[in-house]
């Protein structure tokens, strides 16, 4: 409780300070773009565990930070009260080219609110559609109150947004089984010119088509082509079809498998745990991550090969509309 001081006639007054603090908190927040100097306060409200955040990715301030200059004048803006940056909220292109991905940080819901309606009404002068995504666990650890009852969550809903996915984020956290000789009649390939038809029809079965939305063919195949031995394993029938294969990559801090992908007409015969244990031995002694959606039942293989949930987000999209 603020101190009181008598003044002059008899009546109690609040120090400078406290009044400074109670006119920032009834101040209503407004949205103005990025400076330079707003760094500082962004730090330090993604320091704060008690504030309010949407759409962060590991990673993100660090890589904020480091764009800074790049980024504050167009793709970052500011709430403000008083003079006082309560949080901001930023955007980037995400594949496809016409999804914008927003992330913000808020010290209360009237900023929250403010920033996430301006992001919104960006995405409807642009016509893009917007996602943006809360962590239901993070680092190991389950993340209180539930998604569903927090109240950024019903923000995000009263502007339109609605869940769209569940992306599970897991890290291998046991010794796994030796790599397993792949089943008859399949074997071992490296990437060559002459295997990438029957590769790109593997990879359009895999997947679902949303995964590979708005990707151009020709820049699937350079991928494919760019990856180095190490990092693209092909499981191959006799008939030299691409039944199945599984990409890896090695960031700084570790390595990660980007994609396990088998033929429908290639399935239940254990190729997917082949490949899976193949990239495991190829990343070596790094810290192993993959990403997994929700509804994909090779889940299941992995928690048997050692892994566990690490991080859980719940992603939500706000589809085009007029403000």
């Amino acid at each position: 409780m603020a101190r009181l001081r008598r003044c002059p006639h008899g009546r109690p007054r609040r120090s400078r300070r406290a009044r400074r603090q109670t006119a920032e908190m009834n101040a209503h927040p407004s949205l103005r773009p990025a400076r330079q100097e707003d760094l500082a306060a962004i730090e330090n409200l993604a320091a704060d565990i008690r504030c309010i955040q949407w759409g962060g990715l590991p990673g993100l301030m660090a890589k904020l930070a480091e764009r800074w200059q790049e980024l504050y004048p167009t793709s970052i803006r500011v709430a403000e009260a008083a003079g006082v940056v309560q949080g901001f909220s930023g955007t980037y292109q995400a594949p496809p080219p016409s999804l914008t991905r927003v992330h913000g940080i808020a010290s209360n819901l009237d900023a929250a609110r403010v920033l996430i309606q301006g992001a919104c009404e960006d995405a409807a002068s642009r016509g893009t559609a917007l996602e943006t995504s809360l962590f239901a666990k993070e680092g190991g650890q389950t993340l209180r109150p539930d998604v569903v009852d927090r109240p950024v969550y019903r923000l995000l809903g009263a502007a339109g947004f609605g869940p769209s996915s569940k992306t599970t984020i897991m890290r291998l956290a046991a010794e796994t089984p030796a790599p397993k000789t792949l089943p008859r009649p399949y074997r071992w390939a490296h990437f060559n010119e002459s295997l990438l038809p029957s590769l790109l029809a593997t990879y359009y079965a895999a997947w679902p088509e949303d995964y590979y939305e708005g990707d151009d063919t020709a820049e699937i195949a350079d991928s494919f082509r760019r990856a180095n031995n190490d990092d693209l394993r092909l499981a191959v029938a006799d008939n030299d079809d691409v039944a199945g294969y599984v990409l890896t990559s090695r960031p700084p801090e570790g390595g990660v498998i980007e994609e396990v992908a088998v033929h429908p007409a290639h399935r239940r015969r254990g190729l997917g745990e082949a490949l899976t244990l193949a990239a495991i031995a190829s990343l070596g002694d790094r810290t192993i991550t993959l990403v997994v959606m929700d509804d994909n039942p090779a889940r299941r293989l992995y928690e048997r090969l050692g892994f566990a949930v690490w991080e859980e987000r719940v992603d939500l999209v706000l589809g085009p509309r007029s403000l």
